[in-house]
């Protein structure tokens, strides 16, 4: 079901872009007066979009995450691993209990960085 607007169907934004310039226009307006406004314009708003639209806080940059270690070994395929590295890894894995032991104390010193 298509909502009308101005006599054409709402595209995506429409209201939210109605509710910014709404609040252009008159800075000082409570959701309520936006809701009502918008509402004599022939749009329906709900006063929750309002309250975000207006209260919504320019929030942090995001962070980017630290790259995983599986991630991290697929980067570096420049630097070759020789085969005494391999079997120095396969003997930390054994005294360990096997690869999913490995691989759970890789990720829980990954979260430890």
């Amino acid at each position: 079901m298509l909502q009308i607007y101005c006599g054409e169907p709402y595209k995506r934004g429409a209201r939210s872009q109605a509710v910014r310039d709404y609040l252009d226009e008159n800075p000082q307006a409570t959701p309520k007066q936006v809701v009502d406004g918008l509402k004599a314009k022939g749009m329906t708003v709900k006063k929750t979009l309002v309250t975000g639209i207006k209260y919504k806080k320019p929030g942090k940059p995001a962070r980017r995450r630290a790259p995983s270690v599986h991630a991290a070994a697929r980067r570096s395929s420049g630097a070759k691993l020789t085969i005494e590295q391999l079997l120095e890894v396969k003997q930390m894995a054994d005294s360990l209990g096997g690869t999913s032991q490995m691989r759970q104390a890789l990720e829980t010193l990954e979260q430890l960085r």
